[in-house]
C-alpha cells in the first residue's frame, strides 16, 4: 500500500484550461468531502472563496460543475454543494483500489494538492498518467508496512496542521478549557463547517497512527 501527496505550483497550473476558468472565478476551491458519487458525477462538499465582483452561479457556467446549494455564506466565503463531472475527477474516485483524501482544492496563490492512496501497482500507474496529463511539481510518497512507524502528522494536510497547531495554541484540548470550535474558527478566518471537517478528518488520521502504534 502507498500514500502519495501530490503538489502543484501556481505557475504549472496556467497551461490548464479547466483550471484557468475556475481560477477566473474563485480565489480557492477545496473540497472538503464527498458527499456522493453517481454516473452524473461527484457531489462535493467544498468552501469556495469568490474573486471580487463574481457570484456562485458564475461557476455553473463551467460546463463540469453545478452549484446545488449554498449551505454557508459570509462574504465572499461560501460553503457549498457542487456537482463535479469532470472526467479526471469521477476517474480518481471510482478508481478500484486508490482511494482520494478530501480535502484538497486549489488556491490562486499556493496552487493545487491531491492526496490518494491505494496499491501500490495502481497508484504507480495512476501518479504516470497524471505525469502526462498534469505533471506534479512535488509528489511525496509513503508505503505502509507493519515495521514502519510514521509520524502522526505524516498524513495531515498543511491546513489540517495549521488547524491544530492554532487550537493546541488557544488552549482548545485543555481539559478545562472553554474556547469553542466557532472561536477557532473565527480565528483562522474559516467558516465553522469548514473547521469541523479539517478537525475531524485530523483526529481520523492521527488516531489511525496511535492504533498502529497500538498493535
Amino acid at each position: 500500500m502507498r500514500r502519495v501527496n501530490l503538489r502543484w505550483n501556481i505557475s504549472s497550473l496556467h497551461g490548464s484550461s479547466d483550471i484557468s476558468n475556475i481560477l477566473k472565478i474563485a480565489e480557492s476551491i477545496e473540497v472538503l468531502s464527498h458527499l456522493s458519487v453517481s454516473e452524473k458525477g461527484v457531489v462535493q462538499l467544498a468552501e469556495i472563496r469568490l474573486k471580487e465582483g463574481r457570484e456562485i452561479t458564475d461557476l455553473s457556467e463551467i460546463s463540469w460543475l453545478e452549484v446545488i446549494e449554498v449551505l454557508e455564506e459570509d462574504g465572499d466565503l461560501l460553503v457549498v454543494s457542487i456537482l463535479c463531472s469532470h472526467p479526471f475527477a469521477k476517474s480518481a474516485i471510482e478508481l478500484s483500489n486508490i482511494q482520494v483524501y478530501p480535502p484538497y482544492g486549489i488556491d490562486s496563490t499556493r496552487g493545487m494538492e491531491l492526496r490518494l492512496s491505494g496499491l501500490s501497482d495502481s497508484v504507480s500507474r495512476f501518479v504516470a498518467l497524471l505525469r502526462v496529463v498534469l505533471p506534479p511539481d512535488k509528489i511525496s510518497v509513503n508505503s505502509f508496512r507493519k515495521e514502519e512507524r510514521n509520524g502522526w502528522t505524516d498524513g495531515l494536510t498543511d491546513k489540517q496542521k495549521e488547524v491544530l497547531s492554532y487550537a493546541i495554541d488557544v488552549g482548545y484540548f485543555d481539559p478545562d478549557s472553554d474556547i469553542k470550535l466557532k472561536d477557532i474558527a473565527e480565528g483562522l478566518g474559516m467558516a465553522r463547517s469548514t473547521l469541523g471537517e479539517h478537525m475531524k478528518r485530523a483526529e481520523f488520521e492521527i488516531m489511525k497512527k496511535v492504533s498502529e502504534d497500538l498493535l
